[in-house]
């Protein structure tokens, strides 16, 4: 009886295999998830740069004027993974809207827009693509 009995379980070498499958699957699939996750987060820049140009339109309605006694007229707007910022020139005539990440991955990516609506990349990661760009870069290798 004891030389039939079956021994259950895998083999080193099987082990081994479904190990180097593993890392395979790894190295492939990591580094796409990661640029997926980047995609998903970057609408939160240009949405929210969007939304500050409208909110900066509407005070130019009311006050003739995009900045306040204390810098823009506009709320700034709050993300997660973006911090966004206002800057007015030619006595609050004109701005610039900026995005800048500030988590992770996304510390490369910086987004601009002004009152005429000229929308800008200013930094990118270098596998990205080369800035500055006069469009908002949303995916790897696009351009404007």
């Amino acid at each position: 009886m004891l030389g039939s009995r079956k021994i259950a379980g895998f083999s080193l070498i099987e082990l081994m295999i479904a190990l180097v499958i593993a890392s395979l699957l790894a190295t492939v699939a990591l580094p796409a998830y990661r640029d997926h996750m980047i995609r998903g987060a970057i609408p939160q820049a240009t949405g929210g740069l969007s939304l500050f140009a409208m909110r900066m339109e509407e005070y130019y309605q009311d006050h003739h004027t995009y900045a306040s006694s204390t810098s823009c007229g506009a709320t700034t707007p709050v993300s997660e993974k973006f911090s966004f910022s206002c800057v007015t020139a030619s006595g609050g005539q004109s701005y610039v809207l900026t995005a800048v990440g500030i988590s992770g991955d996304l510390t490369a990516f910086s987004y601009t827009l002004d009152e005429t609506g000229a929308a800008k990349t200013v930094a990118l990661p270098t596998a990205w693509g080369d800035v500055p760009l006069n469009c908002w870069i949303i995916k790897k290798n696009a351009t404007c």
